[in-house]
Parts: structure tokens; C-alpha cells; sequence
């Protein structure tokens, strides 16, 4: 584990050469576990879908010392709950960069960039039942669970 970081908080229309970096990322640490039929190539294909940056979807990169080492996105919808928007989704961090804050500063980014767009809540779905603990104490609150690809999620919120 990296003891401090300085990182920088990009959109990835900044640095699309870290696109497939973060893709392989995210298929370790998030789609080989929880995704069905998930792969670094589709997740590239995906993430390049994700380069806008005053409307979503738009991806967040962190990046310290010239590598990407985590990302989340701002989507309208991440595969449950229709009609509830927006979400915070793919939130990945390297495992050698957590408990560096990284993680907290890509949700504020997230969270900043869907008030602006004139949001009042965010959401977001937990696969790994560990990490709701995590989210309550950044002050997300569990609102319910639901399923996604078979597994059950947990749903949380937070005010904007």
C-alpha cells in the first residue's frame, strides 16, 4: 500500500491514453468477479462511450505519477432501477492506492459534477457486501437491495 498519494482528477476525454489501463483495472477488480461475459476489450469499447464531460455518461480518472489508479463514472442508469438517475458507478482503485483518499476524491468529483448538471441525489449499487460500510461512513445511506447478473446489490443514496 502507497502511504500518501498526490493524484490528479481528470475527466477521461483529458487522457485517453490511460483507457485501457483502467480497463484492465476495472475487469480485475470489479467484472471478472461480478459480470457476466465481461472483458477488457469491452470495457475499452465502454469506457470510450464515457468521454463526454458536461453530460453522461462521463468517466473520472485518477492519476499519480504519470498512471492511472482509479476511476469512477457518472452514468444516468447503471443497469437497475429505471427512472433513477444519476449513478456513481464503476468507482475502482488500484489495491496498492486505497486508503489514500483516492477513492473519496473521485465520489466528490462525481458528486460535484451531478449537482451540477442539476441532480439532487446520487445513487449507486454495491456488488461485495463489504463495501456498504464503507459508503455509510462518507455518508451514503443504504436505501434497499436489488439484483444484478443474479447477484444482490445494495442500493445507496446520498444528498447533493
Amino acid at each position: 500500500m502507497i502511504q500518501s498519494t498526490d493524484h490528479t482528477i481528470k475527466p477521461l476525454s483529458e487522457c485517453q491514453e490511460h483507457i485501457s489501463a483502467l480497463a484492465k483495472l476495472w475487469h480485475e477488480e470489479i467484472s471478472r468477479h461480478w459480470a457476466p461475459d465481461a472483458s477488457i476489450e469491452k470495457a475499452q469499447q465502454k469506457l470510450t462511450h464515457h468521454l463526454n464531460t458536461n453530460s453522461m455518461p462521463i468517466a473520472y480518472a485518477a492519476i499519480c505519477d504519470g498512471e492511472a489508479v482509479s476511476m469512477a463514472c457518472l452514468r444516468e442508469t447503471d443497469g437497475i432501477r429505471p427512472g433513477v438517475t444519476p449513478w456513481l458507478g464503476s468507482l475502482v482503485v488500484s489495491p496498492k492506492y486505497r486508503r489514500c483518499k483516492v477513492g473519496e476524491a473521485l465520489i466528490s468529483t462525481v458528486k460535484d459534477q451531478a449537482k451540477n448538471l442539476g441532480h439532487q441525489t446520487l445513487y449507486l449499487l454495491a456488488f461485495d457486501p463489504t463495501i456498504p460500510n464503507w459508503y455509510t461512513r462518507l455518508g451514503w445511506t443504504h436505501i434497499g437491495d436489488d439484483k444484478l447478473f443474479g447477484h444482490r446489490v445494495a442500493v445507496m443514496s446520498i444528498p447533493l
